[in-house]
Formats: C-alpha cells, structure tokens, sequence
C-alpha cells in the first residue's frame, strides 16, 4: 500500500516535470553605470549571472523589457530543481520499500 502511494505521487512529480517551461538558471543584478549625459538620473543595466562550465561565472546582458521574462524562466529552473530533488526523495523512499520500479511510466 504505501508502495503504491509513492509511485502514485512519483508519476505526479514526473509530470510536472514535463510542463516546466522555459529555463533559466541564476539570478538578476541591477547595475547602476552612472550618470545619465543628456537627462538627470542614473544609467541602468541588468545582467543575468550564473555559473558555467567548470564553475566559472558568467554574466549576460538583459534588455529591460526582458528582465520579466527572464525572472519567469529562472523561477521555472526553481521549480524543475525542486521536482527534481521531490522526486529523488520519493525514489529512495521506494526502494527502501523493496519495490523500486526498473522503468519510469509517464502517462
């Protein structure tokens, strides 16, 4: 019975998975870059930074009318990596039970 409960929310899990959207993995910086020349204020960038290959730092430049849409898809990386990590739970605590399915079944 409880086996039956864990493959149940597993197949939930896995199809959320399915509908996460578009990814982005990071996070957004405001960077002020000074004075404006020919109006008051301050000149204003975004820049979306996030670890690469072999660890390293990178940042990328985000026009502002992005930056919404940009916080959407790193917000969908979110939820992908807390599915992920739910699932893998759920995974261990099924094959603690004995029962561990050999392949995944995806409605």
């Amino acid at each position: 019975m409880q086996a039956e409960k864990l493959r149940m929310e597993i197949r939930k899990t896995m199809v959320s998975l399915t509908r996460t959207g578009p990814l982005l993995k990071g996070s957004i910086s405001r960077v002020t870059l000074g004075k404006k020349v020919r109006t008051k204020g301050n000149r204003v960038a975004y820049l979306l930074t996030y670890k690469g290959e072999g660890n390293k730092t990178k940042s990328v430049y985000i026009k502002m009318k992005q930056v919404k849409q940009v916080q959407a898809m790193i917000q969908n990386y979110r939820k992908l990596k807390k599915s992920t990590n739910k699932l893998i739970d759920l995974n261990v605590k099924l094959f603690k039970t004995g029962q561990m399915i050999t392949k995944p079944q995806i409605p």
